[in-house]
């Protein structure tokens, strides 16, 4: 639950801590040495720089909407000493680049956020080689899990799902990943059940609260939820508290499933 609502510093941190062996374990063996890689809504660029590692000497160029996690990005690039990445500005509905100009595109947790998927699923088909493989990846929020059963967590998800649709976004829509990348051209596409999101220690638990209070917290979340009338100042004030309990007992635990889906692109038919 981060990019639908702002890019806060706990949700940076967040996001940046995610690796490409855990988070798109069922993409990697698809990349090869000398692949050009996009990575559409990178962030912070965690993932994008263990792509750039992996696929050496080809090139990843990673995008996002927000300058800041570019900056970032960059920074972190230069930290572990990666040449052969690059990190630009761009709209995932519409692309920059040329048609046939990557090997492999990734999308991790970014068409949940956003509406037009099906338009961003064409541009990610666009921008691949014949033969080329997209890679996509959402969370699920049907698939959710949480322990103890709390009135807070149930009335967290209500909110969450109309700020999420709201904006344009559907957090249940990865399950259907194969029908959308079918729907967008490509050839022929496979579904994954990919590692849960899990939280089931003191110190996940009550980390993952301070993110999701953070979230909550921020004006344009509250006035939003506030101004549509699906909660009130002091409900929320309410599953803060909640939430904050509920990371510092010793059996809180919560996942939620992540969909994903592999795509190929046709190859050129011979002449």
């Amino acid at each position: 639950m981060t990019y639908s609502v702002s890019h806060e510093e706990a949700q940076v941190e967040y996001v940046g801590g995610r690796r490409a062996a855990q988070w798109v374990n069922f993409f990697l063996s698809h990349l090869k040495p000398n692949f050009s890689v996009l990575d559409c809504g990178c962030g912070p660029g965690s993932i994008t720089l263990d792509i750039a590692e992996l696929v050496a000497p080809g090139l990843v160029i990673g995008i996002d909407v927000d300058e800041g996690q570019l900056k970032t990005a960059l920074a972190n690039a230069e930290n572990r000493h990666i040449k052969n990445v690059s990190f630009e500005q761009g709209d995932a509905h519409a692309l920059s680049f040329k048609e046939n100009s990557f090997d492999a595109v990734l999308a991790h947790t970014i068409l949940y956020h956003i509406n037009g998927r099906l338009r961003t699923m064409r541009e990610f088909h666009r921008v691949l080689k014949p033969g080329g493989v997209a890679g996509i990846a959402d969370d699920d929020l049907r698939i959710a899990a949480f322990s103890p059963d709390l009135h807070c967590w149930h009335r967290l998800i209500d909110v969450w799902t109309q700020v999420v649709q709201h904006n344009g976004g559907n957090p249940f829509y990865s399950r259907h990943l194969r029908k959308l990348m079918l729907d967008a051209g490509f050839d022929k596409t496979a579904g994954f059940a990919v590692a849960a999101e899990q939280y089931g220690t003191l110190d996940q638990t009550r980390l993952y609260a301070k993110l999701v209070i953070d979230v909550m917290k921020s004006p344009r979340f509250v006035n939003l939820v506030t101004r549509q009338g699906w909660s009130s100042k002091a409900e929320l004030s309410r599953i803060r508290r909640g939430l904050r309990a509920w990371g510092e007992r010793p059996d809180a635990f919560y996942a939620v499933m992540y969909c994903a889906a592999i795509g190929w692109k046709r190859h050129k038919s011979p002449m």
